[in-house]
């Protein structure tokens, strides 16, 4: 996750390998698996909402559009999702 250019910069966010990434902002903001930390409840990000793996995972699958295992990426409108 992030531009592919990988740095030492500890506040860059790149991440490589991030899990079950399901993006609900243009600005790259969204669900994901966490493998860095189990601090869930507490802001750990800039904007993405941070999920145990096997829930980001339940998410990805339930959402839309269906995405083959194949696919690296889907554009488009998908379900609507409310972040409170």
């Amino acid at each position: 996750m992030g531009d592919g250019n990988l740095t030492s910069d500890l506040e860059a966010y790149e991440l490589p390998g991030v899990p079950w990434a399901s993006f609900f902002h243009s600005d790259g903001i969204g669900f994901h698996g966490t493998y860095w930390h189990d601090n869930f409840g507490y802001r750990m990000s800039h904007g993405c909402v941070n999920m145990r793996n096997e829930d980001a995972k339940w998410l990805y699958r339930w959402t839309s559009p269906e995405i083959q295992h194949s696919d690296w990426y889907k554009l488009g409108r998908g379900t609507r999702v409310q972040v409170i």
